[in-house]
Parts: structure tokens; sequence; C-alpha cells
């Protein structure tokens, strides 16, 4: 072989050698340049919300075969993924939803107890100052001052009760107007979601081995944790890198693209009574966990309630007081009229659209159903006529009373259907005759206190006497005029404050309105105590979540570290590639 041929033979090899030596340097480089890349990224989003720790996935090329064996030809980057754990992400969105139940739950429970029991505001002092004061009357039944501190507590009186009511239905449109707020939130992430649906799996779509867009993974991730504090949803992955997102009972909220709207609906047959609507569906009852549920509940649980509780003590008050004074004579000689009205109605009733037939309602007369007042319920009822049968139903419990039309009222038959049924304290009267579906919404104490009133202003008015009187012979004889010093009525009067005749003849009012501030205040400390639950375990999840996906400041700084030293180390290779296709260019030369 000629000493040109040989020379050729020679360079060919060099190159072939150095190419290969040089390939493995630069695909290392280019390596650890990546990984230092995805190192900087998680440096940079230590503090971005929902950011989920990226590492570099490295793998081996395919080797070279040579007649001594397979030699390596250098590194590519197979994939920078996040670290990311599905069953950590669950666990962290439903202990979100969890928490953020109970806390708002609380947080609103709170305000009703302290507004019950501040003596300030509650009803209590009131209730006191009140019988003090017919006390004073039946102590000086002639007394124009006594008799004025009287309707003087009696405004008191029903001021504040108008005043609680007020601020019941100020928490009403508060709990109203955040639910709005809720929904349209909810809305806007699920439409967020739709959207990242369509862009994650465009951009995986365009990879070569399915690559995932981390970012969109992240902002995804984070959009489901901020749905979760508003409503529970369970998330099902879908083959194509989108997911679909389900409420309630498996309501689809998010299927791929498309989001489906919540709105907010006033009840039919109740106005103030907003409910959760989806399409046409009403979703409120089997809707869970978040803010949203939280204040559903409470307004359910505490807040109607405490409402509904305070209305029954107003009005069982009022109906005592007024059977006893109007049976008693005033300054003037002349028969009790209601010392309290409810003005008219006394009790309002709410019809469906399609309703006919027209009823009017009002609170028992204690003197013709002496337990009316003990039977008062604080729950609002449902009025049905299927064009047979008219069916009472305590929407607190759906229990049902049946009923039947007797001289224009609706009563309970003889003998009941059940034992045990009765009218919870009212009378409810036909005026239109019913048809078939007609339908009618009864709240006997929702809105009492609000519409409790003194009916009259004349001290002389007030019923302290009574006219009944006994001769020496022990002969009773009604007594015609003014009675100035009798005070038998007031006495009767004074005597309400300890009588039991309320919930089911077992309370004073005093203690009718001592059970409103316990239930609350049992409520309020069972929330608390969950709400401390709840957070230990959202910490827990959130730590759980943090170790798996969280930015460690340490572990990257060590990362930065390994990887600059690797990255020297291939340039290094670069160096010495370079050397040995110098000598070996001048070997052959």
């Amino acid at each position: 072989m000629s000493r040109a041929l040989f020379r050729q033979g020679n360079s060919k090899q060099v190159f072939k050698m150095a190419g290969g030596l040089l390939g493995t340097a630069v695909s290392g480089l280019m390596a650890f340049q990546r990984s230092l890349d995805t190192t900087g990224q998680n440096i940079a989003n230590v503090n971005t919300e929902g950011y989920s720790r990226q590492h570099t996935d490295l793998a081996t090329r395919p080797p070279q075969f040579t007649g001594a064996g397979y030699i390596g030809r250098g590194v590519d980057v197979a994939n920078i993924a996040r670290s990311y754990d599905q069953f950590v992400t669950a666990q962290l969105r439903s202990s979100t939803s969890t928490f953020a139940d109970v806390d708002r739950y609380r947080q609103l429970a709170t305000q009703v107890d302290n507004l019950l029991a501040d003596p300030s505001t509650g009803m209590a002092p009131a209730v006191k100052d009140f019988f003090n004061a017919v006390n004073e009357v039946a102590n000086d039944p002639a007394s124009i001052p006594a008799r004025q501190v009287l309707l003087s507590e009696s405004e008191i009186l029903t001021q504040r009760f108008h005043t609680m009511d007020s601020r019941f239905d100020e928490m009403t449109a508060q709990v109203n107007q955040d639910m709005k707020i809720s929904v349209d939130e909810i809305n806007s992430l699920a439409a967020s979601i739709a959207d990242l649906n369509v862009r994650i799996v465009g951009e995986t779509g365009r990879t070569a081995n399915g690559q995932q867009p981390n970012d969109l993974l992240d902002q995804r991730d984070q959009a489901l944790v901020k749905l979760s504090e508003l409503i529970d949803v369970s998330v099902l992955p879908q083959d194509d890198g989108s997911i679909s997102v389900f409420i309630g009972q498996g309501q689809a909220l998010v299927l791929a693209a498309r989001a489906t709207e919540f709105s907010v609906q006033a009840s039919e047959l109740d106005p103030k009574r907003m409910q959760i609507v989806m399409g046409s569906q009403d979703v409120t009852r089997s809707l869970s966990g978040g803010k949203l549920v939280g204040m559903l509940r409470f307004r359910d649980e505490v807040l109607n309630p405490a409402r509904q509780q305070l209305g029954r003590v107003a009005a069982g008050l009022a109906m005592e007081f007024n059977a006893i004074h109007g049976n008693g004579y005033d300054l003037n000689g002349q028969q009790g009229v209601d010392f309290f009205n409810f003005g008219t109605p006394q009790i309002p009733v709410n019809k469906t659209a399609g309703t006919v037939g027209d009823i009017s309602v009002s609170f028992q007369d204690v003197n013709l159903n002496p337990g009316a007042a003990g039977n008062l319920d604080f729950s609002d009822f449902q009025l049905d006529y299927d064009g047979v049968n008219y069916t009472l139903t305590r929407l607190s419990d759906n229990s049902s009373v049946n009923l039947q039309l007797l001289a224009g009222k609706l009563v309970v038959p003889t003998p009941p259907a059940k034992p045990g049924d009765k009218l919870p304290g009212i009378t409810i009267t036909v005026n239109t005759a019913l048809n078939a579906n007609d339908r009618f919404l009864i709240k006997p104490t929702d809105n009492a206190a609000q519409r409790l009133a003194l009916n009259i202003t004349d001290t002389r008015k007030i019923a302290a006497a009574t006219n009944i009187a006994t001769d020496s012979s022990g002969t009773s004889y009604v007594v015609n005029g003014p009675m100035p010093g009798d005070n038998r009525n007031a006495l009767l009067l004074a005597n309400l404050e300890h009588k039991q005749t309320m919930i089911g003849g077992t309370a004073t009012f005093q203690d009718s309105y001592g059970q409103i501030v316990s239930s609350t205040g049992t409520l309020t400390n069972a929330a608390e105590l969950s709400a401390t639950a709840q957070k230990t375990l959202l910490n827990q999840a959130q730590e759980s979540w943090q170790n798996v996906s969280g930015v460690n400041l340490d572990e990257e700084a060590a990362n930065l570290i390994k990887f600059q030293q690797s990255y020297q180390a291939a340039a290094q290779l670069i160096s010495v590639t370079s050397s040995l296709f110098d000598t070996l260019i001048g070997a052959v030369r």
C-alpha cells in the first residue's frame, strides 16, 4: 500500500474516532445544560403558587456496534417531567374542600352566636324588663306612670325583636350575595379548566413521545384546588390528557372542552330562599364540601332555625299575653283588646304560579285552643292539594299531617290519621276553593319577630282588672264601670313570665329563647372543633404535597453544583477531544 493511501485510511479513522468522542461530549454538554435550565426554573418558581418541581430525565443513546463490541454514543434528554402524585393531589383537593366548608360555616355561625348571647342585642334582658314592668302595674294598677313604663318596655321589647330579626335578614342577604359570588367563581374556574383541557391536549399532541406541558398541568391543578375551596369535586383523567370534573351526585361540571354553568335562582315558593341550579336542575341538596356548601349548611342549620325560633318566642308571647289581656278590663271599664298584633295578614302565605285557590293563615286563639302557643313549630310548612287530599308537610323533616275541610277551615280529622297529628298552633282558612296541584308555603314564625308590634298606645287601655267580683256571701257578680284598684288580671299577666307555655308546655319564654342560644352555641362550638381538626388535616395534606411536588432550595442548590460540575466535565471532554484530534492529525501527516 502506498504511503498516501495509508495516510488517507488513518485520516478517516481519526475523524471517525474524534467525531464519536466529540458527539458524546456534546450530548453530555447539552444534557447538563438542560438540567441546569430545569434547576434554574425550579429555583425561580420556589414561591410560585401551585408550581410543581421539575426534573430532567436522561436516557442513554443507542450504542454503536463495533468488532470489539458496543460503544456508547452519549446521552439524550428524554423528558422534562414534574414531580407529581395523583393520590396526594386528590387528597389535597379533598382536604381543601372539607376545611373550606367547615371554616365558612364556623365563621358565619359565630356571628349568630355572638348576636344571640350578647346582652346588648339579645332578647333575655328585654323580656325580663318587660315582665318587671308588668309586675309594677300589678303592684299599682291605677298608676299611670307604671302603665307608661309598661308601654315603653313593651315598645323596647318589640324593637329588640325587630333589631334581631333585621340582623338575621342582613345575614340572609349576605349569604345570598356570597352564593352568587361563589357561583360566578365556580363558572369562571370551570371555563378555565375546559380551556386548559384544550390547550393541554393540543400541546401533548405536538410531541413525538407524548411529553406533557408541565406549566399548563400546574395551572389546571391549581384551578382545581381553587375550585375545591368553593365546592367538592371528583376528577377523572382521560386518555388524551384532558380531565372530566364532576360534582354532587355525578353531575358533570367539565367534560373535555365543555363547561356547564351554575346559576343562583330564587325558589318558586320562597323568593328569599336561593337555590343552586345547573341547567334546569336544582342541585342544591346534592352538593357537598367547599365554601358554597358551608354557607348553605349555615343557612339551613343555624340561620333559618334561629330566626324561626325567635319568631316562635315572639308569636307565643303575643298569643298568651293577648289571650289574658283580652279577658281583662281597662281603667275605663272596657274589655281589653289585643296588646300585641302582627299586622294583616298575621301569617304571610306564598303559592306557586299555577295555584288557583286561596287561603289565609292566622295564629290560633289561645282561649279556644289552650295549647296553641305550645304547639307552635318553628319549621316552615307546605300545603298540597291533589284534588282529594289536603296534606300539610313539615319541611324541616318532611313529616306530614292529613287535613280535612270543615266549615271553611282545614282541620285535623277526628280521629286523626296518625296518633299525635295536630296543627302547629295555626288556623288555616280556605277563602277560595282549591284546585288539584295547588301548593302553598306557610311560614308561621319565620318573620313573626319582625311583624310583632304594640297594639295600644293609651295607658288607660291596659287591662289590669277583672270584672268579676265576689260579695260577702261568696256570690260572684259582674262589676260594670272602672275598676282602678283591681290587679287580678295584671297578676295573671305577670305569672306568664314563669308559666311553661312554650314548646309543648315544657318551657317559659326565657327558656324558649335560652334554647335558641344553647343550640346555636352548641353548633358553633362543634364547628370550631371541626374546623380545628380539618385545618390539621389540611396542613398535613399540604405538607405531603410539598414533599412530593414542592421546591426544596437545599436540594436544588446541591443539584446546581452537581450539574455545574457535570457540565464542566463534559466541556473538558471536548477539550480533550480537540487535543486528541490535533495529535492524531499530526501523527498521520
